[in-house]
């Protein structure tokens, strides 16, 4: 018993313990804009649902580099035309960043549509209502070997008196399992450059 707490002080006071080392001060990912194919939405959609995921990845214990920085060291027509390329994660890799969250914004949309209820059917109205549609795909590959760590779609469609898709839209990434899968930085790579 006392060997296992002389083990157990001696590893507390020196650093580097692997028994007690834990995970990595930070996982750093790189955020590219999403691709909205929706109709009838423009690109802040996509970069509107970028914004929320990261919200979501920084709560998790992400760091997160904004994709104003993502674009300027990946182009964001080839990422989404051809993939991660080799150039691509060589660039990402250099300033330390672990992995690159991406992805798009399939549907956004809402409609007006009016339902009877019986009170309003008695006095021959109808009560408005929103019917709003949000479809979302985003994922996270990681920089070295451009392997898929984490991916999900999600989707919904829901009414009510009052809704929109933007409020549709951050519930569904607020109920994302955004998962803790980054790979560990290398010794002496915990923070971007």
């Amino acid at each position: 018993m006392k060997l296992i707490v002389c083990y157990m002080f001696l590893c507390i006071s020196l650093t580097g313990c692997s028994l007690f080392r834990s995970i990595p001060e930070t996982k750093t990912v790189a955020l590219m804009p999403f691709f909205s194919s929706a109709t009838n939405t423009g690109k802040s959609i996509g970069q509107e649902a970028a914004d929320r995921v990261a919200l979501e990845l920084v709560a998790k214990g992400y760091v997160v580099i904004d994709r104003s920085t993502t674009t300027a060291l990946v182009n964001e027509a080839k990422f989404y035309g051809s993939g991660l390329s080799d150039d691509m994660r060589s660039a990402l890799q250099s300033h330390n960043i672990a992995a690159v969250v991406f992805g798009s914004v399939n549907d956004f949309s809402c409609e007006s549509i009016r339902s009877p209820s019986l009170v309003a059917s008695l006095a021959s109205n109808m009560d408005k209502k929103n019917r709003c549609t949000v479809s979302l795909t985003a994922k996270i590959a990681d920089t070295a070997t451009g392997r898929l760590l984490w991916g999900v779609t999600i989707n919904d469609t829901s009414e009510g008196a009052n809704l929109t898709a933007m409020e549709l839209m951050k519930s569904l990434i607020r109920k994302a399992d955004i998962k803790e899968t980054l790979p560990e930085p290398k010794d002496g790579e915990t923070q971007p450059r």
